[in-house]
């Protein structure tokens, strides 16, 4: 579960690259890579819970209402599909089928968002 820890460094590497490359589209391209990894790496960050008390903390200050947040819609979509049954316990193989749609649910809703950002930035530049 830890190593979900590293999914943080993927929007991290696509800003930094979108900014190196001065790309009109670095908020589109960084709000699309954090969507696509935000709920499990959420669910990587509250594992920390486990380590200790300071990161517990962190665990559940950051961590706790992330998976909160994020974890919701792809196990409604799931359901929604029929690729789990409503009212039961998710396991195995299921996991992986939430995690999917959630990626793909926040990746549309982040980079819908940095898209609106992008648009702003790109206005604001040709008033200039």
């Amino acid at each position: 579960m830890y190593w979900f820890m590293a999914l943080w460094l993927f929007p991290i590497v696509a800003f930094l690259l979108a900014r190196r490359l001065n790309s009109p589209r670095l908020w589109r391209i960084t709000g699309f890579t954090f969507g696509a990894v935000v709920s499990p790496a959420a669910m990587g960050l509250y594992s920390l819970y486990f380590i200790g008390p300071i990161p517990a903390l962190i665990s559940m200050l950051i961590g706790r209402p992330l998976t909160l947040i994020h974890g919701g819609p792809g196990y409604n979509l799931a359901v929604w599909f029929d690729i789990i049954e409503p009212r039961t316990v998710v396991a195995g193989v299921q996991h992986v089928y939430i995690e999917l749609l959630n990626g793909v649910f926040w990746s549309v809703v982040y980079g819908t968002l940095g898209w609106i950002v992008d648009s702003l930035r790109a206005r604001r530049k040709s008033k200039r």
